[in-house]
């Protein structure tokens, strides 16, 4: 598990991806310029998004669709060819299942933000990313996703306050839904339920709950952050069989 810097991480244009290793990009929303002018606008968001943008009535709701569109763009941009990845001719869209994509690609693309941070990631396999605040997951009634005793373990196995491990088992339990889940995600978060973590982070699910099949020659992978404030999960795929004490516990 690692802590996150402070200051916005981008990506450098010319990093090559990793065949394991999925490409992000965060962003401080207030690092974004408030009000933003129409030629920066212009110059980042393709003619679609910008009409979608100037339609949306919350100046809250613009400012985190604005960052985590910006966050997506930097996240795909290793993977594109510089007149691809131009940000002006750049759209991202949703597929059938309302998530976000690059149209006629078969990368694969997760965004998300809490109110003070945007991210996204994008890969060649399967992924999906949550981020959240620490206070925003503090209500009771959220015990029906997450469970009581999934907190205690998380924070007693990744030597966490009760507060961050209930934070962490939500983020992972949306990556989970963002990367593989159709229909709800509060039946299928009550569903699967967490028994555990391994020495290196990794989440142990009951036999009910655990991971589908990954595509093939892969294996399912999971990646923490928390600070003070806020947890980050990101779910994602590696090359190579599932390591055998992953097996053995069906994660």
């Amino acid at each position: 598990m690692n802590a996150w810097p402070e200051s916005p991480t981008w990506l450098a244009a010319a990093s090559e991806p990793q065949r394991d290793t999925p490409t992000s990009c965060e962003l401080l929303l207030h690092a974004l310029p408030e009000p933003p002018d129409a030629a920066w606008l212009a110059a980042r968001l393709h003619p679609q998004e910008l009409q979608r943008w100037r339609g949306m009535a919350w100046p809250k709701r613009r400012r985190e669709w604005l960052a985590g569109r910006l966050c997506a763009k930097s996240a795909l941009r290793p993977w594109l060819s510089a007149s691809e990845a131009a940000p002006d001719r750049l759209l991202i869209g949703c597929d059938a299942l309302s998530r976000p994509c690059l149209p006629g690609s078969p990368l694969h693309l997760s965004i998300s933000h809490s109110r003070r941070r945007a991210m996204a990631a994008a890969d060649s396999a399967p992924l999906g990313l949550d981020t959240e605040l620490h206070e925003a997951v503090r209500a009771q009634s959220l015990e029906m996703l997450i469970s009581a005793d999934e907190s205690a373990l998380t924070a007693q196995q990744l030597g966490l306050s009760i507060h961050e491990a209930r934070t962490v088992v939500w983020c992972l339990k949306e990556a989970r839904f963002k990367c593989q889940g159709q229909g709800s995600f509060v039946s299928l978060a009550q569903g699967w339920r967490l028994v555990g973590w391994s020495s290196d982070a990794q989440p142990r699910w009951s036999r009910q709950s655990a991971w589908p099949p990954a595509p093939a020659g892969r294996h399912w992978h999971v990646r923490l952050h928390i600070n003070e404030h806020e947890a980050c999960a990101l779910v994602h795929t590696r090359p190579g069989a599932a390591p055998f004490e992953e097996s053995r516990h069906a994660c």
